[in-house]
């Protein structure tokens, strides 16, 4: 009976990390307006919540005292113990070591004048992470293919075989590929319906977790249904079993989808600036316009005195547990875009300092084993983040990109595509260059690239065909 007990006790400690967590990395994708309206919603819902007039930041820089790295280090330890339960998404709590300075810009409007409009799709978001990871050409074809029919629920609704018929692709070679999909951010995209996403999702978060597998596989509408009775009978498990899964089951996303779903494109500001400043190089987190919250001392002592009625003090105890995750959940995700961001500040520094030609290769990978995270971690911390640089307002996305060899190593895709443009721009428009010329210039210059890939970066830029280019011209001076 012992061991009965203490086994349940572990089970609901799990589940209440995993609902924890899973807000911790809700926030990651937000930008800083997205979540400074976050903060109000949660500080006019919880009354343990309170404004402050400063700043709760934990520094971005290591901190002079050790005492003050070991009681960060504490205050982050709940955060730490969940990585267990969230298998991909490694947040390391140790101090940060940084060489560049980081602070608050001290500009709290310069925002407006740096807005910028966001619009990024599901299908734009997969392609980017595929293009960025180490499947060939043939198997990015075959993505391509599948992430045309997902629908914006995140659901691959067709069957395999009549989405990838007519593409002359192998059905194995094109389940292999969805398999990745499956795991891309957000995951369980590419799924046939939601108890399918689910089953992806769980089996991903739990993967040693049969009762969750075996119910979600074989006795969903059940359980849609809340027939535990019938379920109980049919599977062996007991009601307790089932409702935990259940409970397990509702911190799921039954449509991936939705984060990316079509709307109307969000004015957005620059989440972190980096500046020059006598060749050095500085972030500039852009976030003390944002609220700063603390535990409301008031309901904390109240805590601590007797109540007529359990449920109030388990109410105002929720609220507690709630506020306090949101405050390590807000420290942590800043955290982590400082970490990522001087990882792409120093793998792109010659981009900030010279401009886009100077942009190197870089991928998900690379910058995930630089900071030891996961690889959908900076997937999602870079998705709906802006810096401002000298060369303009940029996506964090844009220092992503696959290479092409040259003579001289590696150089980007964007950056041959910078070099396009540049080519267009310079050309005689009574003698525009074809894709042909623009490969010829390229390859004087060291650039091994196929004139069919010229015609896709050219369709990527907007820039239109040597001929039609020509007419313009004409029609222009005409």
């Amino acid at each position: 009976m012992a061991l009965s007990q203490n086994l349940v006790q572990k089970q609901t400690q799990r589940l209440v990390i995993t609902q924890d967590l899973r807000q911790s990395i809700e926030l990651l994708p937000l930008s800083n307006l997205e979540l400074s309206e976050r903060i109000q919603k949660e500080l006019l819902e919880n009354p343990l919540l309170e404004e402050s007039g400063e700043s709760t930041e934990i520094p971005a820089v290591e901190p002079a005292n050790p005492a003050a790295a070991s009681l960060e280090q504490e205050k982050t330890e709940e955060l730490a113990a969940a990585e267990d339960n969230w298998p991909g998404e490694a947040y390391d709590q140790t101090t940060y070591d940084r060489d560049r300075a980081v602070e608050s810009t001290e500009n709290k409007q310069q925002f407006l004048e740096n807005a910028v409009r966001a619009e990024e799709s599901l299908s734009e978001h997969l392609l980017w992470q595929l293009r960025l990871s180490d499947l060939d050409a043939e198997d990015i074809r075959i993505a391509e293919v599948i992430v045309s029919a997902i629908d914006e629920r995140g659901f691959l609704s067709d069957p395999l075989e009549d989405v990838v018929a007519g593409s002359d692709v192998e059905i194995e070679r094109a389940r292999r590929v969805l398999a990745l999909i499956h795991e891309l951010d957000p995951v369980g995209c590419g799924a046939r319906n939601i108890a399918d996403s689910l089953l992806v999702q769980a089996r991903l978060l739990r993967p040693d977790d049969a009762t969750v597998h075996t119910l979600l596989a074989n006795h969903f509408e059940d359980l849609e249904k809340l027939d535990f009775k019938k379920i109980e009978r049919e599977s062996g498990y007991s009601t307790d079993e089932i409702q935990q899964a259940l409970q397990f089951v509702r911190t799921l996303e039954p449509y991936p989808g939705t984060l990316y779903a079509a709307r109307a494109p969000d004015y957005i500001v620059p989440d972190v600036i980096v500046e020059e400043q006598n060749g050095d190089l500085q972030i500039l987190i852009n976030d003390d316009w944002m609220p700063a919250v603390r535990i409301n001392d008031d309901y904390r002592r109240l805590l601590r005195s007797t109540f007529k009625k359990e449920e109030d003090k388990e109410y105002l105890q929720n609220k507690l547990n709630s506020a306090q995750w949101l405050i390590k959940s807000v420290r942590q995700r800043r955290l982590t875009l400082i970490r990522v961001m001087d990882s792409i500040v120093e793998f792109q520094r010659d981009f900030f300092l010279t401009g886009p030609s100077a942009l190197k290769p870089l991928t998900l990978r690379a910058v995930a084993e630089k900071v030891d995270l996961h690889e959908s971690t900076i997937s999602r911390i870079t998705t709906n983040k802006y810096v401002q640089t000298r060369w303009g307002v940029l996506e964090l996305k844009y220092f992503f990109s696959s290479s092409l060899r040259s003579t001289t190593g590696s150089r980007s895709a964007r950056s041959i595509q910078d070099r396009i443009r540049n080519l267009v721009d310079a050309e005689d428009p009574e003698q525009p260059l074809s894709d042909q010329d623009i490969v010829e210039r390229l390859k004087d210059e060291g650039v091994e690239i196929a004139r069919r890939t010229v015609a896709k970066y050219r369709k990527v830029l907007k820039i239109l065909p040597g001929d039609r280019r020509r007419k313009l011209s004409r029609i222009g001076s005409g």
